[in-house]
C-alpha cells in the first residue's frame, strides 16, 4: 500500500503512523450454516423494500419461472404462533460500541430502539433490543449484531451490512458502522443558518440537540439496512414515512425567525412498520401467507405509503434524496428563501470568538449550497414520471407523466436558482473573508478558487450554477423531455427548457456590476453544458436541439461582442468558443478528469459527487467554466454501502 495513492486505501496515509506502509489485520470466521428446514424463507416482492437474494431452480415445471427470490431478514419466531401478540423465542439483539461517548451514546441507543415499535406492529412483544456491548463480546463474533462507532480523517458514509445465509436469505449477523464526523457536519449546518453566537462564547444546546436528532435518525437508518431493508426515497402525501430515506434538515422561515422544531423525525415511519410487517409477521398456522402479504402491501400503497429506491431518483417525480415535501419545485423556492435570509445575516455570529475569520468559509459552504439536493429533486420532475412497479392483475397505475404545471414550477425554481440575485454573495460577507492564516490550510470542504489565496466571489456561483445546469441537461433527462413533448404537446419540451436556461445568459440592465459578472459566468456554464450535450448526448435529436440553441447563443454573443470593455471581451470569447466547437472535426465527446472539489453528502459523498471536479479555466468536461461534471446518473446512487446493494 505504499503511498496510499488511491483505490480502497485512498486517504489511509493521513491516519497511518507512516505514509509509506501499513499493517492490516484480518479476522476470518469459519461459520457453520444453520440446518436447512429450521428457517422458512419469505418471498420477495418488489414493493416490499427488502434487499433480496435469488437462485435458479431447474426443478420447476415447464412454464414456471426458474428464478426464485427471497428477502433477507433475521430469524424471528413467536413463542405462541396462534397469539396476535407474543414474545419471541429469541429476540433480535444489537450491541452498541461501549466506547461511544455521551450524549451520542444515548442518541444512538434511542434511535436504534425505534425499531421495536415496528416489531410490535408485526405482532411481537419486546422482540428487538439494543444494549451496550459487554466486554467479553467481540464485535467480530458471528453470533452478535453490533453497532460500531468509528473515527475517520474526513466525514464519510455510515454503513449497515449483514452476513447472510446464501441458501435462504436468513441474516446471521448485522454490522452497523457509524462515522463520528457526521454529527459535527450537522452542527456546522446549524451554525450557518442560525448564526447563534451573539456574544461569541455561547454553547447553544438547541444546536446540539439538532445534531443529536440526526444521529438518532442515522442510527435507525443503518440498523434498518441490517434488518434487510433498502432505501426508501418516496415523497408521500403523509410526510416523512421512512427512516430509510436520506433526510434533509427541515428548516422554515416566517420572515423573521427560523423554525427547526421538526428538523428531523423523532420516531419510526409508517413505511418502516409496513416493511417489518411484511418481512417479519408470523401468521397463524393455516393462513394463506401469500394473500396476507399481498394485502399488507396493497393497503399501504393505497394509503400512499410506497417504496421507491435508488434506481428511481432520476426519473420518478416523487423519489428524491435529501429532500422534503411532495412538490419539488415549490420546495426549492422555499429553500431558496431560507438560504437567502441566512446569507443576508451571515457574519461573525456564525463562529465563536477567537476563531480566525477565514474559517467563516467552512460555515459558508454548506449554507451557500443549502439548496443543492433540492435542485436535483426539482430537475427530476423535468421529463419525470409518476410510476409504479405494477404487475398484471393489480390495480396500480403503471406510469403517467408529471403534469405540465408541476414541471413548470420545477423549471421556474431551477431558473431562479441561476439568477445573480440568488448566486451573489453579500458584500459584508466578502469583506469578512481574508486569506487562510498559517496553520489553517485549505481542504476539500472549501470552495475552489480562480483567485489563489484570496476568497473568490465568482467561483461559488459557477459551482452552484454548474449543479443546476448539469442536472437539467442530463442526457437521459433531455431525451425524456424531447419525447414527452412529442407525445403530449402540453408538456414542456427540451427546447422550452433550453430557452429558459439561455435566457438567463442575456444581460440585464438592472444588474449591479458584480451581478452582471455573475450572470456572464452563469451564461458560460449554460453554453458549456449545451456544448457537452451537443457533443456527447446519445440521442441524435438531443444533440440537434442543443446545437441549435448553441447557434442562437453564438448569435447573441456576437452582437454583444461589438462593444468595448470586459463584457464585450467575454462575449467575444464565448462566440469564438462556440464557433470552434461547431467547426471541430467530428469525434466522440470525451470528458476530462480533474482534481476534486468540496463534497456535499453525507449530511451529518465521497468526493465524487454532484459538485463536480474543479479544474483551471483552461478546459474541463463542461468547457471553460472550470468545472468537470462526472457521470450524473451514476452519481445518484453508488454509495452508502450495505449488504445486497
Amino acid at each position: 500500500f505504499g503511498g496510499f495513492g488511491g483505490g480502497a486505501f485512498e486517504g489511509v496515509g493521513s491516519v497511518a503512523a507512516s505514509g509509506a506502509a501499513a499493517t492490516v489485520r484480518m479476522h476470518h470466521s469459519l461459520v457453520k450454516l444453520p440446518e436447512l428446514g429450521e428457517y422458512t424463507p419469505r418471498a420477495h416482492d418488489s414493493r416490499a423494500g427488502y434487499g433480496g437474494m435469488s437462485f435458479q431452480d431447474y426443478s420447476v415445471p415447464l412454464g414456471e419461472p426458474m428464478t426464485q427470490r427471497f428477502i433477507r431478514r433475521h430469524r424471528l419466531e413467536k413463542r405462541d404462533p396462534n397469539a396476535a401478540m407474543s414474545e419471541p423465542v429469541e429476540p433480535i439483539v444489537y450491541y452498541l460500541d461501549p466506547g461511544t461517548p455521551e450524549p451520542v451514546r444515548s442518541a444512538l441507543l434511542d434511535g436504534a430502539r425505534w425499531w421495536n415499535q415496528a416489531f410490535e406492529a408485526a405482532g411481537f412483544i419486546d422482540a428487538f433490543r439494543v444494549e451496550l456491548r459487554p466486554e467479553d463480546v467481540s464485535s467480530h463474533d458471528i453470533r452478535y449484531n453490533v453497532i460500531n462507532w468509528v473515527h475517520r480523517s474526513t466525514r464519510g458514509w455510515s454503513t449497515g451490512g449483514s452476513i447472510t445465509d446464501p441458501r435462504t436469505g436468513e441474516i446471521l449477523k448485522g454490522t452497523v458502522t457509524l462515522g463520528s464526523l457526521r454529527v459535527r457536519q450537522d452542527y456546522l449546518i446549524a451554525e450557518g443558518l442560525l448564526a447563534p453566537y451573539e456574544n461569541g462564547d455561547e454553547n447553544p444546546s438547541d444546536i446540539a440537540e439538532w445534531a443529536l436528532a440526526r444521529i438518532r435518525q442515522l442510527s435507525a437508518h443503518e440498523v434498518g439496512h441490517t434488518l434487510g431493508l433498502s432505501h426508501n426515497y418516496y415523497d408521500s402525501d403523509l410526510g416523512r414515512i421512512s427512516t430509510l430515506d436520506y433526510p434533509h434538515p427541515l428548516i422554515t422561515y416566517d420572515g423573521e425567525d427560523f423554525d427547526y422544531s421538526e428538523v428531523y423525525d423523532a420516531d419510526i415511519g409508517e413505511w418502516d412498520m409496513v416493511a417489518i410487517r411484511y418481512g417479519y409477521t408470523q401468521f397463524p398456522p393455516g393462513t394463506d401467507e401469500a394473500a396476507e402479504l399481498k394485502r399488507i402491501l396493497d393497503e399501504a400503497w393505497e394509503d400512499d405509503i410506497r417504496f421507491f429506491t435508488n434506481q428511481d431518483v432520476s426519473a420518478h417525480a416523487r423519489a428524491d434524496q435529501w429532500s422534503n415535501g411532495t412538490d419539488a419545485g415549490a420546495e426549492l423556492d422555499r429553500m431558496l428563501d431560507v438560504r437567502r435570509a441566512a446569507l443576508d445575516r451571515f457574519g461573525e455570529r456564525t463562529i465563536r470568538t477567537g476563531r480566525p475569520l477565514a474559517q467563516l468559509e467552512e460555515v459558508l459552504v454548506p449554507l451557500y449550497l443549502h439548496h443543492r439536493y433540492q435542485v436535483t429533486a426539482a430537475a427530476s420532475v423535468l421529463g419525470g414520471m409518476h410510476y409504479t412497479y405494477a404487475t398484471r392483475g393489480d390495480a396500480l397505475d403503471p406510469v403517467r407523466a408529471a403534469s405540465a404545471a408541476e414541471q413548470q414550477r420545477a423549471l421556474d425554481a431551477l431558473v431562479r436558482a441561476l439568477q445573480p440575485a440568488e448566486l451573489s454573495i453579500p458584500g459584508p460577507v466578502l469583506d469578512d473573508l481574508p486569506p487562510r492564516p498559517s496553520g489553517y490550510g485549505r481542504s476539500r470542504e472549501l470552495f475552489p478558487r480562480y483567485t489563489g489565496s484570496m476568497f473568490d466571489a465568482i467561483s461559488p456561483a459557477v459551482v452552484a450554477a454548474s449543479h443546476v445546469v448539469g442536472n437539467v441537461l442530463n442526457g437521459s433527462r433531455a431525451a425524456r423531455l424531447l419525447q414527452q413533448h412529442l407525445l403530449d404537446p402540453s408538456l414542456p419540451g427540451l427546447g422550452d427548457v433550453m430557452e429558459a436556461l439561455t435566457a438567463v445568459a442575456a444581460p440585464n440592465p438592472g444588474d449591479s456590476r458584480y451581478e452582471a459578472e455573475v450572470r456572464r459566468a452563469v451564461g458560460r456554464v449554460v453554453a458549456d453544458g449545451l456544448m457537452g450535450l451537443a457533443g456527447g448526448a446519445a440521442m441524435p435529436q438531443v444533440r440537434a436541439v442543443a446545437a441549435r440553441h448553441l447557434t442562437e447563443m453564438k448569435s447573441m454573443a456576437e452582437d454583444l461582442a461589438r462593444g468595448d470593455g470586459d463584457a464585450a471581451a467575454h462575449f467575444a470569447l464565448l462566440a469564438g468558443d462556440i464557433r470552434r466547437f461547431e467547426d471541430r472535426p467530428f469525434e466522440s465527446w470525451t470528458p476530462t478528469t480533474a482534481p476534486q472539489a468540496p463534497p456535499g453528502a453525507p449530511i451529518g459523498s465521497p468526493a465524487r459527487e454532484w459538485i463536480g471536479d474543479w479544474t483551471t479555466p483552461a478546459g474541463s468536461l463542461l468547457g471553460r467554466a472550470g468545472l468537470a461534471i462526472p457521470g450524473w446518473a451514476g452519481a445518484l446512487h453508488p454509495f452508502c454501502s450495505h449488504e445486497g446493494w
